[in-house]
């Protein structure tokens, strides 16, 4: 008869026996293969972890099951947990993305975190703009790292009546947000412990359309307009 099919945790501890036993179990219908067989039952789910987490056997020859692309989805919620993330309250479709991401940049809490987290809550073309200290709507003369980061006045002028450290001020378009109080809830669950939020959904042109009409902050400043009158023209 035809040797008996193992399972490979089993098969793996068969390739252990001595060749002449294997040589010699066939003539007693493979008593020792099935014996083999009937120990490794219960191996299998060890195996197949252990298959998952060395480079060297798995499918992708990576750590499978801390890489969110291969990880099998069993094991998602406990890869979204280890980066901060709760899957329960995303679309199975999104899940792997947003947890490499996580996992990309371990960037929790940062001003592309936040816009990250207010983007899987809007539709269209998901704008967002996510302003770090905030200058003073009527203080003339503001500088803005081009980190994307901060905004900021002079040193020599800092205060907190011309900034707040504090202070995040999350921008959508009204058009693109279905559900003011979820973008919220979302933006307020990424944001710095202590942090000030307020989001403001506005109905004008969107931020790269705003770069394109004040071209340099000088443009900005030449046209006279606070910070609220350009912020609103992100409406």
């Amino acid at each position: 008869m035809p040797a008996p099919t193992l399972h490979p945790a089993a098969e793996q501890v068969w390739r252990l026996v001595p060749d002449y036993m294997q040589a010699a179990d066939e003539a007693t219908d493979w008593t020792l293969r099935r014996y083999v067989g009937a120990a490794g039952v219960g191996l299998e789910k060890a195996n197949e972890l252990l298959t998952l987490v060395d480079p060297a056997t798995s499918v992708t020859g990576t750590c499978e099951l801390i890489n969110p692309a291969a990880t099998p989805r069993a094991y998602l919620a406990w890869l979204g947990w280890l980066v901060g993330i709760d899957t329960s309250v995303l679309p199975d479709a999104d899940v792997r993305g947003v947890i490499a991401d996580a996992v990309t940049s371990q960037r929790r809490g940062s001003v592309a975190a936040i816009a990250a987290a207010v983007r899987r809550t809007l539709i269209g073309s998901k704008d967002v703009v996510v302003l770090v200290k905030p200058p003073d709507p009527d203080y003339p003369s503001w500088d803005y790292d081009e980190a994307g980061e901060d905004y900021s006045a002079d040193v020599r002028r800092y205060d907190g009546g011309i900034t707040d450290p504090w202070a995040i001020i999350v921008i959508t378009k009204t058009i693109q947000t279905p559900d003011e109080s979820v973008t919220l809830l979302a933006a307020v669950g990424e944001k710095p412990a202590g942090a000030l939020l307020e989001l403001q959904t506005l109905a004008g042109m969107t931020y790269a359309e705003l770069s394109a009409a004040y071209a340099t902050y000088d443009a900005m400043r030449a046209s006279n307009r606070s910070y609220g009158d350009l912020a609103s023209s992100f409406s």
